[in-house]
């Protein structure tokens, strides 16, 4: 199929080789700017192994600059000078990135929303990859927060309770920055994109270095942002370079892979490096983490799909022969003046139902993680278990969702990908449900058990699928938008999930309520899911049955239902 020349005047963007000068620059100084900042960390990893080593208090004689209330009397020149580098390293990378790029108004006339390929080439496997350790990274560092928590406080002088707000201010910048990047992603471009949150997420490094805990608050909410960024990008990026018949599979995988690597990398980091370098190594190692992936995306192209919906034709025709890709005929044009300008208002007016239904479902998820599962150890200890079984269920929550992951992969990409998503909500609420009835005194411990385990691999298949699931249903102008918001829910319910925890316990105790609540709110969004949510290709190319919820046509971009890909 040739590639379709867009109608429209959209204007020529600079290639990657044109604006690499100063993105490299800008790389250049947020380094330098995280390298300055080394000697003082060394200095307050000295002091806080003193304090901690003499069991001192905070005011002690050699102590003073350690008290949180002295924080901000420790910023240096060359602090000050570092982060001064960071933020113009920072506007010079984004500068040389969408220089020149100007969003296009309307997508008209772009008869591709797919590619396919003859076979698979390595080129495609070493990009796969590379977004592999992208996933791993991002969902490394917020799992970082719980890992420093105890350090923090005690070098601070903060309770524990105190502390516990680092989580919640780094998931609100994880819920912001999967829309921001996900916008980001649709008008500039994946790829440009995704390496400017790479940047940011370098130079966010220096939350190693803050000296109080209020400036770590400021950069762990810049972290989280950084973080929710690649999440929604790898899977657009994903979705739009591999082939429709493999790409369910390929997308879970990934999501699989990074979710279950990001855990261990986290607790494997805090086993090597807190117990001599404390809490601030963990924040540092953003910077190796994040130039291993800058130093990696040569082999991350820009999406085919977005490159010719700009107009950039040549630049995706070189992408293609390079993959062995072709377009797929199979697909209408979209028509002229279909989308004004992606954006999350156009999300909403557009598809309106359906994204309801991955607002749901996501806010869903995040309520279940961050709130009743969190919290589930401190009510089993009231309950009057001391650890047991339960307790070491939940220590290799891990362990559990390795074995699911093969399960999840085969229901996604052989069965459906719309009732195997469903099939995992619904198995969260049967948990909940079991959950309540262990709480009102029935079942006993084998009953307890078993619904933990069923609680930590349902909860860990939703995840792998949600963010993939959300990348394909969307069209390639709104793909980022999309995935985005979907990070953005899940978010929000984390954001969410231990405040409505709170609430719940303090007007009745125990399980049974909150998880009653949660699964009536199960219910709900199994309900939209299976009425409202689109079908997808399977990885074996069959198209989905009959039977199978149709999404419409592009010709008809105001309807609730997102093109089907």
């Amino acid at each position: 199929m040739p590639l379709a020349k867009a109608s429209g005047d959209y204007p020529s963007a600079p290639s990657w080789r044109s604006s690499r000068f100063g993105f490299y620059l800008g790389v250049l100084l947020v380094t330098f700017g995280v390298l300055l900042q080394l000697p003082d960390v060394r200095v307050m990893i000295d002091h806080a192994r003193l304090k901690a080593d003499a069991d001192l208090p905070s005011g002690a004689p050699g102590m003073e600059s350690m008290d949180a209330s002295e924080g901000m009397s420790m910023w240096t020149p060359t602090m000050l000078i570092g982060m001064l580098l960071l933020l113009v390293g920072f506007f010079v990378a984004a500068q040389s990135l969408f220089r020149g790029t100007r969003p296009s108004t309307d997508i008209a006339g772009i008869g591709v929303e797919s590619i396919e390929h003859g076979r698979l080439r390595p080129i495609y496997w070493a990009t796969a990859a590379v977004l592999t350790v992208a996933l791993v990274v991002d969902v490394m560092k917020p799992l970082t927060l719980g890992f420093v928590l105890p350090g923090m406080g005690q070098e601070y002088d903060m309770p524990l309770e105190a502390v516990t707000i680092l989580p919640l201010v780094a998931l609100t910048g994880t819920a912001v920055g999967s829309v921001v990047w996900g916008l980001l992603g649709d008008r500039f471009g994946r790829r440009s994109a995704l390496l400017l949150a790479t940047l940011l997420f370098i130079a966010t490094s220096a939350c190693g270095a803050m000296p109080s805990f209020e400036w770590n608050l400021v950069m762990c909410f810049v972290m989280g942002s950084s973080a929710g960024g690649l999440l929604p990008l790898v899977f657009t990026l994903v979705a739009e370079l591999t082939p429709r018949r493999h790409r369910g599979w390929v997308a879970v995988t990934v999501g699989s892979i990074g979710g279950l690597g990001g855990y261990l990398a986290a607790s494997e980091a805090a086993h090597l490096l807190e117990p001599s370098l404390t809490w601030r190594a963990l924040w540092l190692i953003g910077l190796p983490t994040g130039l291993l992936l800058l130093v990696l995306a040569p082999l991350v192209p820009e999406s085919p799909l977005f490159l010719l919906r700009a107009g950039r034709h040549d630049e995706a025709k070189a992408i293609l022969e390079r993959y062995g890709s072709h377009l797929d005929g199979s697909t209408t044009s979209l028509s002229a003046g279909g989308v004004a300008r992606p954006g999350m208002g156009t999300l909403l007016r557009t598809y309106p139902a359906v994204t309801a239904v991955i607002g749901v479902v996501g806010l869903f998820w995040g309520l279940v993680n961050f709130g009743f599962l969190v919290m589930l150890p401190a009510q089993l200890h009231e309950a009057g278990m001391a650890g047991g079984a339960a307790s070491g269920v939940l220590a290799k929550s891990a362990l559990y969702s390795a074995p699911a992951l093969v399960l999840v992969v085969f229901l996604y990409a052989g069965w459906s990908g719309r009732r195997a998503l469903a099939l995992f909500v619904g198995a969260t609420g049967v948990a909940l449900s079991a959950m309540a009835i262990w709480a009102e005194g029935a079942g006993g411990q084998p009953l307890l058990v078993a619904a933990i385990a069923l609680l930590v691999l349902s909860l860990s298949a939703v995840n792998a699928m949600l963010l993939p699931y959300s990348a394909e249903i969307y069209p390639t102008a709104m793909r980022a938008t999309g995935s985005g918001f979907a990070g953005a829910a899940t978010k929000f319910g984390g954001i969410l999930g231990p405040s409505a925890m709170l609430l719940i316990l303090a007007l009745h105790d125990g399980l049974a309520v909150p998880a009653v609540a949660l699964t009536v709110l199960c219910g709900v969004s199994l309900l939209l899911l299976l009425r409202f949510g689109p079908e997808v290709h399977t990885s074996f190319g069959r198209r989905p049955r009959r039977s199978d919820k149709k999404p419409a046509q592009p010709e008809e971009p105001t309807t609730t239902t997102p093109v089907r890909q």
